[in-house]
């Protein structure tokens, strides 16, 4: 029984999805417009604050995974009963030291644009 509601349930919300979608594709036909969502739109400023909040956001995650890359290989490497080889903590360092460049990079460029913004220029 439950899983006859739980399949009729799915199905009515298939439905919305699907006339949602034919909402925006055909907008012409008018029994399909009360389904159409238009998500409230940002001023152009606060999309850019967004995006650059996002863009420093990430470039910590990079600068921290880099930080993560080599101590996770070595404890792997602890875990599983062997040695760290050298040339596995070279490629460990090596994509470590990329990654914190990237991280490096993006939170730089973004704190640029905001500083040089700020000065008016």
């Amino acid at each position: 029984m439950w899983q006859i509601v739980q399949l009729v349930i799915l199905g009515v919300v298939a439905g919305v999805f699907g006339l949602r979608a034919l909402s925006r594709r055909y907008p012409h036909v008018d029994w399909l417009q009360p389904f159409r969502f238009n998500w409230p739109q940002l001023p152009q400023e606060q999309r850019e604050r967004i995006r650059r909040r996002a863009n420093v956001h990430a470039g910590i995650e990079l600068i921290l995974l880099g930080f993560a890359v080599p101590i996770v290989y070595v404890g792997s490497s602890i875990m599983m009963f062997s040695d760290p080889t050298a040339g596995g903590l070279t490629v460990s360092i090596a994509i470590a030291a990329l990654l914190i460049a990237l991280g490096i990079t993006g939170v730089w460029r973004n704190a640029r644009r905001r500083t040089d913004r700020d000065l008016g220029g």
